[in-house]
């Protein structure tokens, strides 16, 4: 081995043990020996770029590119680095380089998609998330959901089984439905309820298809639009703005063509593939699974219909969440975003306590230095916080199409669901991250 290359070697595993200025100082060595190999710049503009240096690492990239101006990775950290300088409208047509160049790069495909989407280009955007989909669930994925294809829980199994029965009964051709949902109804019987590893025998009785798309309910876009025209735009924003910790709720957000449809689509689509993100639960996500026409029109046009809040804000992430028991909840927490919209769709005659069932917000914000660590590592430290302040906290009741909107940094949790059993009866609440937290 070369001299450059040992040099190399070292600062590599210098990086992979958080060495980070030892791991740049080897790599400067490395560089004298052998300048301008477009591989030791590229790692050098990782490693700084890990610093925080984003305008440094981004010169690195460059340079690397001008060696040799195919190097894939190089062109998608390039893009991570405009787009941390916040120079918007490089970075799509540098991510775009980035998968011409490699297909299969779910990260470009999904920076792509809200790149896109920020752009108010919502089709190009559904493109990228189509793929990211792909990538994750469809013939040529590339193994990062690979654990939830392989794994269920008594409660996911159950889920399914219950979904693919009330598919059935929607559908003409409802029989292969109903087969497929008592063969998951079999395996649920005897199954663990923590999450487990399927067998081989489990798995060829649920079929290639497990965790996958089976069955997607059309959704297009609405032409009359999503966002209900009687909304009272400007009241809304006033009174989240006249608070210092903003949050506030509304009724009425989606007209009633978009929320019946909204609603036939997370009802009839097998897209809950998370199960283990938070006991109790399934959830999707906008890469993959709920990005569809339809729900990419409605952030877009809640953007723009809330432009004192929103406008600034493209939208950073987009998720569904659904209550498996009807006692399901969602410990406090914080977004990692600027703004959260949180609405839910679920008809309010499943809700068994009509004065709660919704969500409780904190509207004293959490100390500057307070380092959010992790869903379940927070909880209980969150929720001392929360009872310190339960006199500021804003108690939202559940309400079928009512939204709250807050600052995403605020803590915020279920408030003591009570909901009816029953597959149409399951607490769907969507959540809409708009921006970036500081």
């Amino acid at each position: 081995m070369s001299g450059a290359g040992r040099l190399v070697a070292e600062a590599v595993a210098h990086h992979e043990a958080g060495r980070l200025g030892q791991s740049e100082a080897t790599y400067r060595a490395a560089l004298e020996l052998s300048p301008g190999r477009a591989s030791i710049l590229h790692n050098l503009g990782v490693v700084v770029a890990a610093q925080g240096r984003h305008g440094e690492a981004l010169a690195h990239f460059e340079a690397a590119l001008a060696a040799e101006p195919h190097y894939a990775s190089a062109h998608f950290n390039r893009a991570v680095a405009l787009q941390s300088l916040g120079r918007a409208r490089e970075v799509l047509g540098a991510f775009g380089r980035a998968v011409a160049l490699d297909p299969g790069n779910y990260d470009a495909h999904r920076a792509l998609g809200f790149g896109w989407l920020a752009a108010g280009e919502r089709g190009r955007a559904l493109d990228h998330f189509a793929r990211t989909c792909e990538l994750r669930r469809g013939e040529d994925r590339e193994g990062a959901a690979l654990a939830s294809l392989t794994y269920a829980s008594r409660a996911k199994l159950e889920h399914d089984a219950a979904q693919l029965r009330y598919i059935a009964r929607a559908k003409r051709d409802g029989k292969r439905f109903e087969l497929l949902g008592r063969a998951y109804h079999e395996v649920a019987r005897d199954f663990p309820e923590g999450i487990t590893a399927l067998t081989l025998e489990q798995l060829d009785m649920l079929g290639d298809d497990y965790n996958t798309a089976i069955h997607i309910a059309s959704a297009p876009e609405i032409g009359e639009g999503t966002i209900n025209p009687a909304l009272d735009r400007a009241g809304i924003e006033r009174d989240y703005l006249s608070h210092p910790c903003a949050a506030t709720w509304f009724d009425g957000l989606l007209t009633a063509p978009a929320l019946a449809l909204l609603r036939r689509y997370l009802l009839e689509s097998t897209i809950w593939h998370d199960f283990s993100h938070i006991g109790g639960f399934v959830a999707t996500y906008l890469e993959d699974g709920l990005a569809c026409p339809l729900m990419l029109q409605i952030a877009d046009e809640l953007r723009a219909a809330l432009p004192g809040v929103l406008g600034p804000h493209p939208l950073s992430q987009a998720w569904a969440f659904k209550g498996l028991d009807g006692c399901s909840s969602v410990a406090a927490h914080a977004d990692d975003a600027a703004v959260s919209v949180n609405f839910w769709v679920t008809p309010n005659a499943a809700n068994l306590d009509a004065a709660r069932g919704g969500l409780t917000i904190c509207r004293v914000p959490p100390p500057a230095d307070w380092e959010i660590r992790g869903y379940e590592a927070d909880t209980s430290e969150i929720a001392a916080f929360m009872a310190a302040h339960e006199a500021q906290g804003l108690a939202v009741p559940y309400g079928e199409n009512r939204a709250a909107l807050f600052q995403s940094r605020l803590f915020h949790g279920s408030d003591t669901p009570q909901f009816a059993p029953g597959y149409e009866n399951h607490r769907i609440n969507v959540t809409l991250l708009y921006g970036r937290h500081g």
